[in-house]
């Protein structure tokens, strides 16, 4: 048999396989040669492609070559020991680094001290994962050769960014406290429990500023440090009815008694008239100030404010007027009434802020902010210039209802319900701003007009004025004043316009109709000159104007 001798030599790094015939004994094959290699204590060496299969071969032609010497030994390298390596890849920026660790063929193992060394070679210095070091060390330890694994062995720090400075509020404001009624004792709600939420007295602390953070400055795997983008400042203000605490500027404080009103960087107080119900022993109401009006409004009686009204019952056939927002605790019960052979509703809202409510029947309503009503809106006109919700205010998405109303809004809509059982019209127009925007341009144009009719009567009268050998400067100066007025209200009018002819186009970029949970028959949606009937029932729905079209899409809850 052929003798099979392994050796290993060039600082055992080389496997040498040595073949010697012997006489007699049969001659070596490839298999012998690979089971000697495999049961060798080399058998982690890695092996040259074709080596054995040279040497085999090498052998051979030796045996048939005559003059060739009898036992003449044939030697030639099988395998390579190769030690394990590790490879670092660096993320962007160098906030993190990965290594990747390749086990060897049978050479030096990865230790602790080379995978510091490959840290020092690419300079990381912080942020270095200590357990995952050595863990991937013991793991290389009796990783089958060839294979790898990696991990995450240092990772910086993002910085975090300042918070920004804020208004912290330190009382309640009455009309956000209209949708969420005092909880009582036995589970119960109150809704008529809103005195101590409404009413301030003077130096009550309103509200302070927060100052904003700086932030946490963060670091990168090379020691470079993050920095922190600190928080945004905020303004705090004195308002109608506040004034700052002392000179820090930082806390503001009721300057009167009154009913505080949130503002974005303040907190304003009016003088407010407190009434138990407007009915007939009360008479109408007019007041500069804000209202509140402990329990109900009754049929016929109207009520002006020029700030904040809050109403702790019902509204009900009556016409409420307010400069800032009108809450009602309870809700709003109007009916149809016969004006000239027409029918009207007998409940009208006009509020130069929000209009809040738990519900909504046979009303005209117009509020130049918001509208948000709790529960549900029937046999109504809506003019909203802002926002439209129905439903409630504590949930992600609006579940009221909106039916047989007729809506007019700048903003988006957002209900659960649009439309009745019965298929009566609900119609939903998001066109507030071309209608105003052409209303005000009507109004400059007749002003323009009839400005253009007068001038040759007001240079007449001027020129009679300068030919009279007596002039009136106060003459005079009447016509030219009458002129100025003319000029600076035309002038006020078409700026008006012109600046809210841009609301058109950013209304139908931002438009949006949110149906919740469904739309019934006899629903009409009408976006700039499209109009979409729905003659049949639909899940939850989203619309949008898109490429100049009504874009309708079901919504997956």
């Amino acid at each position: 048999m052929c003798d099979i001798t392994l050796t290993i030599e060039n600082e055992e790094k080389d496997l040498l396989m040595t073949l010697t015939p012997m006489e007699g004994k049969p001659k070596a094959d490839l298999k012998k040669m690979q089971k000697a290699f495999k049961s060798s204590q080399y058998s982690t060496f890695l092996l040259i492609d074709g080596a054995m299969e040279s040497l085999l071969a090498e052998v051979t032609n030796a045996a048939k070559d005559e003059e060739q010497e009898d036992n003449v030994c044939i030697s030639s390298i099988i395998a390579n020991a190769v030690d394990a390596s590790v490879t670092l890849t660096i993320a962007p920026e160098n906030m993190s680094a990965t290594i990747e660790l390749k086990a060897g063929y049978g050479g030096k193992h990865i230790e602790n001290s080379d995978i510091v060394d490959a840290l020092k070679e690419h300079k990381i210095t912080k942020g270095i994962i200590k357990e995952n070091l050595i863990n991937i060390v013991n793991s290389g330890q009796v990783l089958q050769a060839g294979k790898t694994l990696s991990t995450e062995i240092a990772k910086g720090v993002l910085s975090t960014a300042g918070i920004d400075g804020y208004i912290k509020y330190l009382v309640d404001d009455p009309s956000e406290r209209i949708l969420a009624p005092k909880e009582l004792d036995n589970g119960n709600v109150d809704m008529r429990e809103l005195g101590d939420l409404v009413f301030v007295k003077a130096e009550t602390k309103l509200a302070m500023l927060i100052k904003p953070t700086a932030g946490i400055n963060g670091f990168n795997i090379v020691g470079k440090v993050i920095e922190a983008v600190p928080g945004k400042v905020c303004v705090i203000e004195e308002a109608e009815g506040s004034s700052f605490l002392d000179e820090k500027n930082n806390i503001i404080i009721a300057a009167i008694d009154g009913m505080p009103k949130h503002l974005d960087n303040s907190v304003s107080v009016s003088n407010l008239l407190e009434i138990e119900d407007i009915d007939v022993g009360t008479g109408n109401i007019r007041f500069d100030g804000s209202i509140f009006v402990k329990g109900n409004v009754r049929e016929g009686m109207e009520l002006y404010a020029s700030e904040d009204i809050v109403i702790g019952g019902v509204v009900e056939s009556a016409m409420i007027s307010s400069g800032g927002n009108i809450s009602i605790a309870q809700g709003v019960i109007g009916r149809q009434i016969s004006i000239e052979d027409e029918l009207e509703n007998s409940v009208v809202l006009h509020a130069n802020g929000d209009v809040i409510a738990q519900f909504v029947q046979y009303a005209d309503i117009f509020a130049k902010n918001d509208i948000k009503v709790a529960q549900y809106i029937s046999h109504s006109q809506i003019i909203v210039e802002g926002n439209l919700w129905v439903g409630n205010i504590d949930n992600e998405k609006a579940d009221g209802k909106i039916f047989s109303t007729f809506v007019h809004t700048g903003g988006v809509v957002n209900v659960g319900t649009l439309g009745s059982a019965g298929g009566a019209l609900t119609h939903i127009n998001f066109n507030y701003w071309v209608d105003t925007v052409e209303e005000l341009r009507i109004i400059a144009d007749e002003l323009a007009n009839k400005l253009i009719r007068r001038l040759p009567k007001i240079y007449k009268l001027l020129a009679s004025c300068n030919t009279q050998n007596t002039i009136d400067p106060s003459k005079i100066d009447r016509i030219n004043k009458a002129l100025k007025q003319h000029l600076v209200l035309l002038g006020s009018l078409n700026k008006n316009w012109l600046e809210k002819r841009d609301k058109i186009s950013e209304h139908l970029v931002d438009l949006e109709l949110s149906v919740n949970q469904s739309i019934l028959s006899g629903v009409n949606i009408e976006i700039s000159t499209k109009t979409c009937a729905f003659k049949r029932n639909h899940e939850a729905t989203k619309i949008k104007w898109l490429e100049n079209e009504i874009n309708v899409e079901p919504v997956i809850n």
